[in-house]
């Protein structure tokens, strides 16, 4: 500030001048919000943090020493798991083997008494991976009728591809369950395949996949829009220079991935249906406030964060923030006794009733304190409080929307790993096989085999099957 404009202000009095102090006192609030951010108290990623230092490090490592004192590994009373064993059927080859000889001298030739049944053990190999390479000669004949030459047609069944089925799938699998570069896809078909190939072909090859995988993504995409409850998130992502956004949502059989120009409501619209009917758990942006609000269930993780940002500041607005992350991380426990006891939803709503008592009323102290964004955020959670509790008046819901975060990691890893996309086609691909990838890991079933089962369909001409359980 100027010289000139402060006596200006102190020219019009003290009021003037204490509103000009709370005004800058805000602001260097904002400015140490935002220098203090990080992953505990804000919505970025762990991998944003700064680094830590020796120091830090070895302080935190005894924070969590003293916060655990377990050993390391399974605990005692753990059922440990190991490898099942393979049934006889699946055995291929079989070796009997004897002892030779005891420890008293005696030499053991067969004949002697068998103790019970054989230990077996087990061992699992690769056999040689070598192609199946099929020639089709295609033979060209002279018309005696008209002296016209005609080649012969490949026969119903047989790839115009120089690929089949099978390898197409796993080229899909390795570039979009596997999120591999397409050259990498290249080193790994041919060093451990022994098939040559190119970059261009094994680009074709995936756009084959995705074509077959259209229609059994627009179903997804209708019964996302028809669900009873779906846990919805967003984020960025790169079509070659332009800003992109990452649409998800997911059910607990079932998840569609849309790529949006726009981060908007009508995104979210276009994600969700314009008249959606069943309940969204969402991170409290702003962008599904078209539901109702009992169409809603906020993350309690997400507010947690919010809440610990608010325990760090000083006075009233730090003490109340810590009370707020202390009322969240009861209702983490109480939620947890509820699914871990097998009790109902009555029990739960009845365990959280001076919970939800004690969190109103801080927040309606926290509309009337010293920090703009205190009084902000808590008026905001007021007006969306029934949105913080249908995970106990609705069954099946919960509290957080972890189910979305998880779903969404893949493509942020694909998207650091190749960088985005560079084409409208190649969006539609991170789409479809994103959907395929997560549906397949919810309804516990091999992502490959249902490509192979796709890509064997689109060579038959025949409609992929679907992913929607029915």
């Amino acid at each position: 500030m100027r010289r000139e404009e402060a006596a200006a202000i102190c020219e019009q009095g003290p009021d003037a001048v204490l509103a000009v102090v709370r005004r800058l006192e805000e602001r260097i609030e904002e400015l140490e919000r935002r220098v203090n951010r990080n992953s505990g108290n804000s919505s970025m990623p762990p991998s944003s943090d700064p680094p830590m230092t020796r120091q830090e490090r070895r302080a935190e490592a005894r924070r969590r020493a003293k916060e655990s004192l377990r050993k390391q590994g399974g605990q005692p009373g753990h059922e440990g798991k190991g490898r099942e064993m393979a049934p006889p059927e699946r055995v291929d080859e079989i070796f009997e083997h004897l002892p030779v000889s005891c420890d008293c001298g005696h030499a053991f030739d067969g004949s002697e008494e068998q103790l019970g049944k054989p230990l077996a053990h087990q061992v699992w190999e690769l056999p040689p991976i070598a192609p199946l390479i099929a020639e089709h000669r295609r033979h060209r004949l002279s018309c005696p009728a008209c002296g016209a030459g005609r080649l012969a047609e490949l026969p119903a069944g047989v790839a115009a591809s120089a690929f089949g089925p099978r390898l197409q799938a796993h080229i899909a699998t390795l570039a979009g369950i596997h999120r591999l570069s397409r050259r990498q896809v290249c080193d790994v078909v041919t060093q451990m395949f022994g098939i040559p190939i190119s970059l261009g072909a094994v680009d074709r090859t995936i756009m084959r996949i995705s074509a077959a995988l259209a229609d059994p993504w627009r179903e997804l995409a209708e019964a996302v829009r028809e669900a009873e409850a779906v846990h919805a998130d967003e984020t960025g992502w790169r079509l070659g220079s332009a800003q992109q956004w990452l649409w998800l949502a997911a059910t607990s059989l079932y998840a569609c991935y849309r790529i949006d120009p726009s981060r908007g409501q009508a995104a979210a619209k276009e994600l969700l249906g314009e008249d959606f009917g069943g309940i969204a758990v969402t991170d409290r942006y702003a962008a599904y406030h078209f539901l109702d609000v009992l169409q809603q269930q906020l993350c309690w993780c997400h507010l947690a964060r919010q809440f610990t940002e608010l325990s760090e500041r000083g006075g009233a607005t730090g003490r109340r923030g810590a009370e707020l992350l202390e009322t969240s991380r009861q209702v983490f426990t109480t939620h947890r006794t509820y699914l871990e006891g097998g009790h109902d939803l009555d029990w739960l709503a009845a365990e959280l009733r001076p919970l939800r008592g004690r969190l109103h009323a801080l927040l309606e102290q926290g509309t009337r304190g010293h920090s703009r964004r205190e009084r902000r955020l808590c008026a905001g959670l007021l007006s969306e409080e029934q949105a913080l509790w249908t995970f106990c008046e609705v069954p099946g819901i919960d509290p957080t929307n972890n189910a979305a975060e998880r779903a969404v990691r893949h493509a942020v890893i694909m998207r650091k790993v190749q960088l985005g996309t560079q084409s409208e086609r190649g969006s539609r691909w991170v789409e479809r096989i994103c959907s395929v990838r997560e549906t397949c890991r919810l309804q516990g079933r091999s992502a490959l085999d249902y490509l192979i089962e796709a890509a064997v369909a689109a060579h038959n001409r025949v409609p992929a099957p679907s992913l929607v359980p029915p």
